[in-house]
């Protein structure tokens, strides 16, 4: 990988947490070697009285969240599980020997190993929900990234005037277009159960033949129907993006996109938990 060089990576906590000088619960995790990179995202579990996580807003409410949350995640668990997996799998593999169906079977490889921590535990799609994730991860060669995504982590490609030249697929998406046109109700534990168990990681689930379910990495079988793999030239690109969900306003348009790749150090202004991680051309 002589053509592209990291030029950054972190991740941010929620920032009131930071605000007040607390710690909360990380569910956000990435790995990187060399030209092998991988973010994971844990999907938000409910409170240890089986109550929907609430975002704080306040010292008070962060506060709370912290006794309230599960501690340790189940979600960061799975994050780390699929992040160290992908980037071992596809450290095996010669760099003239990487396609996209090897990226495949590397994300695979590590869904099964999140297999072996929820088939030990009995699931209520509620306080005991499958611990789980969304991600992307690639490697780039000199002249093409291989890549995958699964859910709203994103990998975006800019070239040297900051144009938009690709963007993974957010497959969450087919849900949340379902979703606008019915009213579920996310407070109630029967419609949080419903949603978990039947509109994710069900592929079966369609209407007018149209997809309107969602993936995450819980070791499910049925989570490898979501998960898309890409082979993109790099030819005319500057910068590799990769990024968790809380950085999408960064990306919200050409104005954010030019203003962060001048300073990434800026996406520690944004609010949520975020990861990103960027890759420049020499």
């Amino acid at each position: 990988m002589k053509n592209f060089k990291l030029v950054f990576d972190k991740m941010y906590d929620i920032s009131i947490f930071e605000k007040y000088g607390l710690k909360p619960v990380s569910e956000d995790y990435y790995k990187i070697k060399e030209n092998c990179f991988c973010i994971a995202d844990g999907v938000t579990r409910d409170t240890i009285n089986g109550t929907p996580a609430k975002k704080p807003t306040n010292e008070q409410e962060a506060k709370e969240w912290i006794k309230e949350y599960p501690n340790p995640s189940g979600a960061y668990e799975a994050a780390k599980i699929i992040a160290d997996s992908f980037i071992d799998e596809i450290s095996k593999i010669e760099e003239n020997e990487i396609t996209e169906q090897k990226i495949k079977q590397a994300v695979i490889e590590a869904n099964n190993k999140v297999a072996k921590i929820n088939n030990k535990r009995k699931i209520d799609y509620v306080k005991e929900d499958y611990y789980c994730c969304v991600a992307v991860g690639g490697y780039i060669t000199d002249d093409t990234l291989y890549a995958f995504s699964i859910g709203d982590c994103h990998i975006s490609l800019f070239d040297e005037e900051y144009n938009l030249l690709f963007t993974t697929i957010n497959n969450h998406k087919w849900f949340e277009d379902y979703e606008k046109n019915h009213d579920f109700d996310w407070s109630d534990p029967n419609i949080r159960k419903l949603i978990r168990s039947e509109y994710r990681n069900n592929p079966t689930k369609k209407e007018n033949g149209k997809d309107i379910t969602f993936g995450v990495l819980s070791g499910e079988k049925n989570a490898e129907y979501y998960i898309d793999t890409y082979k993109v030239d790099l030819n005319k690109v500057k910068y590799i993006c990769a990024y968790s969900d809380g950085c999408e306003n960064a990306f919200s348009s050409k104005e954010k996109v030019i203003e962060l790749l001048k300073n990434p150090e800026i996406i520690g202004k944004e609010q949520p938990e975020r990861t990103l991680i960027i890759y420049e051309k020499n």
